[in-house]
């Protein structure tokens, strides 16, 4: 969707023409900013779902890690001893997935999060202090 230019001299001639074209980017910058709010709100929400998802993961993996099966005689059976490897085994691949999730996460607020937020209050506030400069008289 495009809007038609906004000239710089049509502003000293603060036509209802040009106020309508800066109603429109008005409207564009603020339904724009509402979805960038909208993207980092849900993103820190899910960050903070998946932070707490791993942590849980991490728990549960580190309860299989540490079990052990009590034994009666000299040893474990070896039904015992596969259940207890394969828990170990599940366990390493558990911390594994969520070591690289855990990263994945860190970068999605490093690399998406915060850069979106900085855009936001840099780009967006600056256009909107521009907007303003543009028709001082504007309501």
């Amino acid at each position: 969707m495009g809007h038609p230019p906004l000239e710089f001299s049509d502003c000293y001639l603060d036509s209802p023409d040009f106020r309508e074209r800066l109603k429109c980017y008005e409207q564009e910058l603020e339904r724009t900013n509402r979805f960038i709010k909208d993207v980092i709100k849900d993103g820190n929400s899910l960050i903070g779902a998946m932070r707490s998802y791993s942590s849980a993961v991490q728990k549960f993996s580190q309860t299989l890690q540490s079990f052990q099966f009590d034994f009666t005689g000299d040893t474990l059976t070896d039904d015992e001893i596969n259940i207890a490897e394969s828990f170990k085994e599940f366990a390493e691949l558990l911390s594994e997935v969520e070591n690289e999730r855990m990263m994945m996460v860190q970068n999605a607020s490093d690399l998406l999060i915060k850069p979106l937020e900085n855009f936001r209050k840099e780009q967006i506030g600056l256009t909107k202090v521009c907007f303003i400069l543009l028709l001082p008289h504007h309501g």
